[in-house]
This record gives structure tokens, C-alpha cells and sequence, in this order.
């Protein structure tokens, strides 16, 4: 098996990347995945497999790439560690699903540091695979979703990831990113058809939040921080609080 071996780009548009210097490991891990899309009517992705991190990482840095969306590495290889791969594809990708799989578990505490989303042991274990695939496509179709935020001067397209919340001011509707503050013509209403997606709720008429952002919450405050350290505050209506709670301990389930 030769390294960046491509091939099965069809209907998805989806691409994952396998890294092992073991063969036999990477060539059991796609087979598995090719099963997994195929048991559930999805088109195949594309899959790139390397031996080495190394010559993965010249391959996926290349400009004519296009970015992975998840990657299956391994830790002890010759070169660069599976670890440090993982990094630098989630600085290329910060949507792209890292899994470790590795039969040391000593690496956990390291590997977590990044953000890892699964931690796989070997010899793999094809239902917990499948387990953890199905969680990754959910997330990356929640998160990636484009979302159109109409403004009286313009219409942007942002992730639905990157919006933090909504907040109604009488008549004016802003929307919060990570990195600006939009003002938008579309009314509340719009807006919770629009996030209607499992990770956003609307604790108060005035607020639609995204769970992802919550750091604390009260019976009537929910407390929200951005990646850039921004710091937001939204109300929670009294008789909301139950339903919000129990919409973000699901959320909290659903995102391990």
C-alpha cells in the first residue's frame, strides 16, 4: 500500500484520512467505514491512507487538497507522532473529527489536550466504530451547516457553528458570531426555524443560544463564552428552565 493512496471520492463530498504503519490496520479501518456507508445508504467518501505522518502531512498540506474532514491516526509511528499530526490537521480544519486509535492508553491525557473526539483501542472494535462514525457525521452536519444572516447592507453565510446567539431588542435583532455582531432583518421567528438543528435552544423569547457556548447556567441567567474569550449573558424564562436543562444534558450526551 503505497502512501496518500486515494481512492472511493463519489457521492459526499466528505473526505477521511487513515494514518498507520500498519497496513493491516488500515486497510481493516476502511473496509469497516466502507461497510458503515454503505449499511446506511451514504455515499462513499474519499479515503487517503498513509503509513507515516509525515508524508500525510505534506500530502493534505498540498494547495490542490481538499481538507479532511475526519482522520483515524495512530500514535507511534516512524516520524511525527499521530498526536501532533492531529494538531496541525485541526489548524487546517478546526470542524475535522480526530480519532486516536492506538492500542496505548497512555497517550489519553495528551491526545485530549486537542480536542480528540474519539479515542479508539485496538484490535478495533467495529460496533463502537460504527457508534462513534454515526456520532461524528452528526456533528459535522450540525456545526458546518451554512446559515444565511440577512443585514440591511448584505447577506453572509457563517457556519452555524459559529453563532454564539440571537437576541431580540424590541424591534432589532442582532446576531452574535465568534467574531462580530451582526444586525439582521430576519425576525425571531425566522430565526428558530433557521437553528432548528439539536444543538440551539430558545430559553427566553428574547435569546436563541447555542449549547455549545454555554459555560454556566442559573433559573433565570445563562452565562456564554466564545472561543475568543468573549463573555455574553441570556436570559432563561422561569418556566423554561426545565425544558432548557433537560435540551442541554442531552446535547452534553449527544456531543461525547
Amino acid at each position: 500500500m503505497a502512501n496518500g493512496r486515494m481512492q472511493g471520492k463519489e457521492e459526499t463530498g466528505m473526505r477521511i484520512v487513515l494514518c498507520d504503519d500498519d497496513e493491516r490496520i488500515l486497510v481493516q479501518l476502511e473496509s469497516y467505514l466502507r461497510e458503515y456507508f454503505h449499511q446506511n445508504g451514504l455515499g462513499q467518501p474519499e479515503y487517503a491512507s498513509y503509513t507515516d505522518g509525515d508524508a500525510l502531512l505534506a500530502a493534505e498540506y498540498a494547495p490542490d487538497t481538499p481538507r479532511a474532514d475526519m482522520a483515524f491516526l495512530d500514535v507511534e509511528m516512524p516520524g511525527i507522532s499521530g498526536i501532533h499530526v492531529g494538531a496541525r490537521l485541526q489548524n487546517r480544519n478546526p470542524y475535522i473529527k480526530i480519532f486516536i486509535v492506538t492500542c496505548y492508553a497512555d497517550y489519553l491525557d495528551e491526545a485530549m489536550k486537542f480536542h480528540v473526539f474519539r479515542y479508539l483501542s485496538k484490535p478495533l472494535d467495529k460496533a463502537r466504530l460504527f457508534r462513534n462514525v454515526k456520532d461524528a457525521l452528526y456533528q459535522i452536519s450540525v456545526y458546518t451547516r451554512p446559515i444565511a444572516i440577512e443585514t440591511k447592507a448584505e447577506t453572509v453565510t457563517r457556519y452555524a457553528d459559529e453563532i454564539v446567539m440571537v437576541e431580540a431588542m424590541g424591534r432589532r435583532v442582532t446576531v452574535q458570531t465568534v467574531d462580530r455582531l451582526y444586525e439582521s432583518v430576519q425576525r425571531m421567528g425566522e430565526w428558530e426555524k433557521l437553528l432548528d438543528i439539536g444543538c440551539f435552544a430558545r430559553p427566553h423569547r428574547s435569546f436563541i443560544v447555542n449549547m455549545k457556548y454555554v459555560s454556566s447556567f442559573s433559573d433565570t441567567l445563562i452565562s456564554l463564552s466564545a472561543p475568543d474569550g468573549g463573555q455574553y449573558s441570556a436570559y432563561l424564562a422561569r418556566r423554561r428552565y426545565k425544558g432548557f436543562r433537560d435540551a442541554y444534558m442531552l446535547y452534553v450526551e449527544t456531543m461525547r
